[in-house]
């Protein structure tokens, strides 16, 4: 019992730490559009205006993203580690399943643009 109290607080600390992350990234979270979602890809589409942020999120599956207008990024994990990135126009890559849990938000100058293609077993 001991162990299960102690494993719900620590989940809840990490939470905690990752959504004051978010709050730290960005002013505003936005939704991304979902262009595609069907029984072999999910297809969805992040504008994001300098400010503006994702929700909290998690990649259960393998995707490949490519980035149609590039800005400053900042990712925070759930863990609450912090990276900047300057995601360059044109980027694509290939990023496998890991459950990765992260949140990111543009703190550039310009406005960010990004396709993700999540791929269903």
């Amino acid at each position: 019992m001991k162990r299960f109290v102690s494993g719900v607080l620590t989940g809840w600390f990490v939470l905690g730490v990752a959504l004051l992350g978010q709050q730290l990234a960005s002013e505003k979270v936005v939704q991304p559009q979902v262009l595609v979602d069907n029984q072999k890809v999910k297809v969805v589409r992040w504008t994001m205006q300098p400010g503006e942020g994702s929700p909290i999120h998690a990649h259960l599956l393998d995707h490949i993203y490519v980035v149609i207008h590039g800005s400053k990024i900042r990712e925070i994990t759930k863990d609450g580690k912090v990276h900047d990135d300057d995601q360059e126009t044109g980027r694509a890559d290939f990023s496998p399943a890991k459950g990765k849990v992260h949140s990111f938000a543009n703190i550039g100058q310009t406005p960010y643009e990004m396709v993700s293609i999540e791929l269903k077993q």
